[in-house]
Parts: C-alpha cells; structure tokens; sequence
C-alpha cells in the first residue's frame, strides 16, 4: 500500500509520535495505534459516494425521537451540573432532538450541520440551524455558554482545529459536552480490521480516529479545557425534586453498573464534561 495523497497523518495527533503500529489493515483504509493508546486513521482512499437529497426518514435518528430528546436532556444536564444555563451550541444537530431539549429546559439553542439538507429540514421544523464545520463556525466570538458535540469529534483528523474553534465561541467557564466511540471497547479490539469500527466507510462522515477517556481527557487539556466529568453524573442538581430523589434512590446501583462497565470494556461510547478554562491534564473525577 502506498500512502501518497491519501495520508492524513505523518505523526500522532495527540502526541506527536511519528511511529504507531498497524491495527486494522484494508485496502482502502490503513488504522494505527500510538504507544499513547490513540487509534488513527493513517492513511486511506476511501471513495465519496455519489450526493443524494437529504431524507430524514432514511436516518435511524428519525427513530425513537421521545427516548433522544430525553437523553439529550439528562447529557445537558451533566454539564449544568458544572456550569449556569445560557446559549446552546449543538454541533452536528442531527434532526435536532438536543435542540429540543435545549428549550425544554429553558436555554436558546442553535444547530450547526455540515449538510445543507439536513440543516433545511431542522429550519423546516423551527430550529435555528447553520451550515458549516467543526473547524469553521459561523459564529462570534463566546457566543454559547454550552457547547455540545455528540459523536462528531471522532470524525475530523484534526482534533485540535476543532476544539481551538469550540473554545473560541465558547464563552470563558462554559461547558462542553462530548460524546464519542470508545476505543477500547472489548467487541472492537479483540478482531478489530473486522469490527465496524475500523471498516472502510464515506471519508467526509466516517470516523478518523478513536478515544478513551484518558487520550481525550489529556487532549482537551492540552487545548485549554478542563476535565471535570467522565462518564454519565448519577445525580442532576438542576433537575425537579421528584426527579433528583429517584436519582438519589438508584445511585448505588447505576454507580455498580458504570464500574461493571469499566471493568468488562463493554461500553460502545463514553462521554465527558469539560470546562474552558486552565489546561489539566488529569482525568475528571468519576463519583
């Protein structure tokens, strides 16, 4: 295999490292793993299929709309556990359920869609929705008091562009919200050139490189956030007291069940709550 034109990276995006050893080979994508335990795609020539029109019913987000909006609403709630309520960004907006529950609880929220159909059809149903990247938002400066980022980071190779740029219209002390594969999943890294994971996929929507909580956790702190969640909070100080009690009822056991998680590698996603503010590089706490 010859990476000509189709390496997207020459050294470890998180470390800098120029080797890493072969993790998942095909031949169209070529996955490597740093000693830093960051797994990249190095170098690929994967093909962009031809450009359809944008069909919400076609999207598995279309499903189960009740059940994400009220997921989104408990994630938002994790950062609100760490920072005041304000403008939402939701980056990669979907059909916009995190939107929803955004106003649900009270706070203006925007959409940001590299797709422009998909960003008309959140128009159509009334969000406020723009086009554009990670890397390139059409905002000002500290616009959002909150910005949230479910399973997009995992998508660009270039990481740090993208966080530089959240952090840019992320107001200073706001919170950022992300969602992403876990690398170290066990149904992954047992075979992985045959999981999904690491199969040949679209370049422009496929996923470029794979986290743990500890890569992600070093690389925001690098970038100027600080870590201060891993992992879903047991407890939501801005939920209702009804809410809150049954929260407090079911920790001990919900609290078991991360750690049986953690211990067996069967989580398929992680998430972190992170704060704009002083470079840290220590994991967030997990109580």
């Amino acid at each position: 295999m010859s990476a000509t034109d189709g390496t997207l990276h020459s050294a470890c995006p998180l470390c800098a490292r120029p080797e890493a050893s072969e993790y998942a080979r095909h031949p169209t994508v070529l996955w490597v793993k740093c000693a830093c335990g960051l797994i990249y795609k190095k170098w690929t020539a994967e093909q962009a299929p031809a450009t359809r029109p944008f069909n919400p019913a076609s999207t598995a987000y279309s499903r189960r709309w009740r059940h994400r909006v009220g997921k989104s609403r408990e994630q938002i709630r994790d950062v609100l556990n760490h920072v005041a309520p304000g403008p939402l960004l939701d980056i990669g907006c979907s059909l916009g359920y995190t939107l929803r529950a955004a106003q649900q609880l009270g706070m203006a929220a925007t959409g940001l869609e590299y797709d422009a159909g998909v960003a008309a059809f959140c128009r159509s149903k009334g969000y406020t929705v723009e086009v554009g990247s990670m890397t390139a938002m059409p905002f000002a400066d500290g616009a959002f008091q909150i910005v949230v980022m479910k399973h997009v980071l995992e998508h660009t190779s270039d990481p740090r562009a993208a966080l530089r740029e959240v952090r840019r219209v992320l107001r200073p002390g706001g919170g950022v919200f992300i969602a992403v594969p876990f690398g170290a999943y066990r149904g992954a890294v047992s075979q992985p050139a045959r999981h999904k994971f690491f199969q040949p996929s679209e370049p422009t929507t496929g996923h470029a490189i794979y986290y743990t909580p500890e890569t992600l956790s070093r690389l925001l702190g690098e970038e100027g956030y600080r870590v201060v969640r891993v992992h879903p909070h047991l407890l939501h100080r801005t939920a209702g007291v009804p809410r809150r009690l049954a929260q407090l009822v079911m920790a001990p056991l919900r609290w078991s069940i991360e750690r049986l998680r953690d211990a067996a590698r069967i989580r398929k996603e992680f998430w972190v709550v992170a704060v704009s503010g002083e470079p840290n590089r220590q994991v967030g706490r997990r109580a």
